[in-house]
């Protein structure tokens, strides 16, 4: 018998985020809510609710819901909120983050997610959101200053311009890993910005994939 989407996404939440510590109400509403087989091709969308991270083209995945939403789940969204994603992808963080803040500013150097995302958008009305071109290094500061930022990939550093776009006591929440040692543990980090002082806390372990567009100059060492 074929399982739905409908149950796959119910026992995605209940065995895959819920055991994980993950039972913010307005989080869980957010999965539910957000159809995450629109946000790869057609032919994958069996794999849509599977447990492992799923590749999208040339080393851009969507992660798995669970890392998502535990890295979500590591600071408090307000729904007044502004917040930027680097890397979008295909635009299925920035459709979760929509549910959950005012507003998400997505950032997504290559054309063709950029467009595959935007549309898959507004399939679902997230009006409260738009992916634009850019740099992901480089963020974007026309729409700063933000409460979060966010990206949802491994960097070995921050680059000091990300956390310039941060609004006081804003948070940035990513997966730090040195990308020279294999052997070694991505580590969840948020960091805390205060009166221009930035502080950090690990979070938890987790390996996935780097994050697209980070070289190593001029950035902020952790």
């Amino acid at each position: 018998m074929t399982v739905s989407l409908e149950v796959m996404n119910k026992n995605m939440i209940d065995g895959q985020l819920k055991p994980m510590g993950v039972n913010d109400e307005d989080i869980l509403k957010a999965f539910k809510n957000v159809p995450r087989e629109i946000f790869i091709d057609k032919e994958k969308s069996s794999l849509s609710y599977h447990e492992g991270n799923i590749l999208i083209k040339d080393n851009r995945w969507l992660l798995s819901s669970m890392v998502i939403a535990r890295l979500i789940n590591s600071v408090s969204i307000s729904n007044e909120d502004i917040i930027l994603e680097i890397g979008s992808c295909t635009g299925y963080t920035t459709a979760i983050l929509e549910k959950l803040c005012s507003l998400v500013v997505g950032v997504e150097s290559d054309k063709t997610l950029r467009e595959f995302a935007n549309k898959a958008l507004a399939k679902i009305e997230a009006n409260s959101a738009i992916i634009v071109e850019g740099e992901h290094k480089e963020g974007n500061k026309k729409s700063a200053p933000y409460d979060k930022i966010f990206i949802f990939g491994s960097v070995q550093e921050v680059p000091e311009g990300l956390f310039n776009q941060l609004s006081d006591n804003g948070s940035l929440i990513t997966v730090i890993k040195n990308q020279n040692n294999y052997n070694s543990c991505g580590k969840a980090v948020v960091f805390k910005k205060n009166k221009d002082i930035i502080s950090s806390s690990n979070v938890f372990d987790v390996e996935i994939p780097f994050m697209e567009g980070f070289a190593e100059e001029e950035n902020f060492n952790f």
